[in-house]
């Protein structure tokens, strides 16, 4: 029966059952005890075995996919279905979520009714097992009560169930909730039960996709007009919800092959993505080898937390392929950088820079700390450039995605069929490919123990020998290692041997956050607009007061390449000559949303005085009073500094 008819006492199944039987069983037509929509439903059933339930051999894949595919549906009714168990618990009744086709996503059964029942039914949609409040509830997208006989299966006689649709933000059918119990148990009040769960998931599965779509909405030119980035989007579990034709052609995969399972499940290899979506941070860039289908594919991956009102809604994912080792060399010398092409005016910048020019014109072993996005590959590039070496080739190793097994050979080569798989000629490392000239080990605080091992060995020496060969090849090369970790720390863990951390370790560059000199940021700006014109012509002359507001206020956890991926995202849509709020990502316009930062009264120079005053109360250990006296101010006006520039005043005493 419908929400709108009156519920009549179901006492006399007697009446039903003479029915059923003449419906079905002598084929009359006339039958007038009966529901219209029951009526019409039975009509609709005739053909369908009602002695026997069975489950077809594709059932369980199916409903494997459905649960996939409807996973937010399940996230969002399962608390609903909890509460609704827990009222009705004492009267022997089940719980049930179905998917629009009719496949069981979740069910809570009282035990009675698994002591007392002999079928476990995959799908209960009408056309699968007739007359039912679930199935039929699907088929007239109408909330229904069923009882004893009025279902058509004969093993359904002995239950009452309740059910009611349930839509998306758009009014389409994505499943049903239904309550089902003995048919002695039958009660009105189910029906309303049913129907107000509905009521409430449809609520917050819309409240899902408003904020959902807002996202994609966000990242739709991203998405679909991305120049050369594959980019996946995950939901706030990490499972795959789009992925556009770049990442496709990247990963060799189709989109609707991998919707739905969780990033780990397609994406393997030498990246750990829970640890990733679970950490606090909101941005990392990362270099991997991924393995997907069986075939190992080196990429560089930026990862996004996406999030609206503080609450995690999902991730990005770009990727683009390593293009392995950059080997320059005479002729092909343009492709490196040069300290001219490092963008920054702060002194923090002008020291480090200073630093790497006193390196290059040595051939001490060089390690550049700092972190991801900061511009370690450009320094090493430079380094290289002002060099003796400038003529001599550059070897880009990513350390990091080295696969375990074949890091070796990768380095320092192989003799032919020196191991199953190898080639007949064999092949040099890229030790020997930098002979003369520099070989950049990225991500050093990567390599596995194994390998380190022998690298300190070829360090030491300064000879190499390849896998498969009893002879040694001298090598003249200048060696720059490069990590974002804590390589102090890892020694101090066991993940880093001393011996090699002390070798490299002898010219450090520590190369700073982009939020210690947020100073460059206007030249940055200029620089990567004026860059990325040249790429899409386009012709941007740079960005708002809002826009620069919201740019001071941020930390940059993805540093300069955060800054040139936001501007390189934001010359592409802006539709005037400006960039403006509403060309920024939606994770950036969120956050200044979130801290009403649009407007902030922080110029740059008072992001200089703040740094000025955060070094000497840091230098005078806190103490604001000796501070006060150092920069000849009043004890009042530091306060009063500390509070327009949002030092935490907490922190400092008297």
């Amino acid at each position: 029966m419908t929400i709108g008819d009156n519920v009549k006492h179901k006492n006399n199944r007697k009446i039903l059952a003479k029915a059923w039987h003449d419906f079905f069983i002598l084929g009359k037509e006339n039958i007038s005890d009966v529901d219209e929509i029951i009526l019409q439903s039975w009509k609709r059933s005739k053909g369908i075995d009602f002695e026997n339930l069975l489950n077809l051999p594709t059932d369980k894949e199916l409903i494997a996919n459905s649960k996939r595919k409807n996973h937010i549906l399940i996230d969002i009714a399962k608390p609903y279905m909890d509460d609704l168990y827990k009222i009705i618990n004492n009267t022997n009744f089940m719980v049930t979520l179905i998917d629009k086709e009719g496949y069981v996503l979740e069910a809570i059964v009282h035990p009675k009714l698994v002591e007392n029942t002999e079928f476990h039914l995959a799908n209960i949609s009408e056309d699968r097992v007739g007359t039912n409040a679930m199935g039929t509830c699907l088929y007239i997208n109408k909330p229904i009560q069923t009882y004893g006989e009025e279902h058509y299966h004969k093993t359904l006689h002995h239950f009452t169930t309740s059910a009611a649709p349930i839509h998306d933000g758009e009014g389409n059918l994505i499943g049903a909730i239904g309550i089902t119990g003995f048919a002695y148990d039958v009660s009105v009040h189910t029906l309303g039960m049913a129907i107000a769960a509905a009521y409430a998931i449809e609520n917050k599965y819309k409240l899902f996709q408003e904020k959902q779509n807002l996202l994609v909405k966000g990242y739709s030119n991203l998405i679909n007009y991305s120049t050369s980035d594959g980019v996946i989007i995950l939901d706030s579990e990490g499972k795959i919800t789009s992925a556009n034709k770049h990442a496709e052609n990247i990963l060799g995969i189709k989109n609707e092959d991998i919707l739905y399972k969780k990033v780990e499940e397609v994406l393997l290899g030498s990246i750990d993505f829970s640890k990733y979506l679970k950490s606090k941070e909101d941005r990392f860039n990362i270099k991997a080898v991924l393995n997907v289908n069986n075939k190992n594919i080196s990429c560089n991956i930026s990862l996004i937390k996406l999030k609206s009102d503080l609450e995690l809604m999902g991730y990005i994912l770009m990727i683009n392929k390593d293009q392995g080792p950059n080997i320059n060399i005479g002729r092909q010398r343009s492709r490196l950088y040069s300290f001219e092409d490092i963008v920054g005016e702060s002194n923090i910048i002008k020291e480090s820079i200073e630093i790497a020019k006193v390196a290059s014109n040595g051939n001490s072993n060089i390690l550049i700390l700092g972190e991801s996005g900061t511009g370690k590959e450009l320094f090493a590039q430079s380094i290289h450039s002002n060099s003796h070496r400038r003529n001599k080739p550059f070897v880009d190793v990513n350390c990091g995605a080295l696969p375990v097994g074949l890091a070796e050979s990768e380095l320092f080569g192989y003799e032919g069929g020196a191991y199953t798989g190898a080639r007949k000629e064999g092949q040099i490392g890229k030790f020997e490919m930098a002979n003369g000239g520099t070989i950049f080990l990225d991500e050093i605080g990567e390599l596995p123990l194994s390998i380190q091992a022998a690298l300190l060995r070829v360090i030491q020496e300064r000879k190499v020998r390849r896998i498969g060969s009893t002879k040694t090849i001298d090598i003249d090369v200048m060696i720059i290692a490069a990590t974002n970790r804590d390589l102090f720390e890892a020694v101090e863990q066991n993940l880093f041997r001393r011996d090699l951390f002390y070798r490299l370790n002898v010219f450090t560059i520590n190369l700073p956050p982009l939020r210690d000199h947020k100073e460059d940021i206007p030249l940055l700006i200029n620089h990567f607009i004026n860059k990325y014109n040249k790429l899409f012509n386009t012709k941007i002359e740079g960005v708002t007061e809002e826009v620069l507001n919201v740019f001071y206020n941020y930390d940059w956890p993805g540093n300069i390449r955060e800054l040139e991926n936001i501007l390189e995202r934001s010359v592409q849509v802006a539709n005037s000559k400006v960039i403006e709020i509403r060309d920024l990502p939606m994770y950036l316009r969120m956050k200044a949303d979130n801290e009403n930062i649009y407007k902030s009264n922080i110029s740059l120079l008072d992001f200089q005085e703040k740094k000025i005053l955060e070094e000497n109360l840091e230098k005078n250990k806190r103490n604001i009073k000796l501070t006060a006296e150092i920069l000849g101010l009043s004890r009042a006006t530091l306060y009063r500094k500390i509070s327009k520039l949002n030092i935490d005043v907490e922190r400092y005493r008297l």
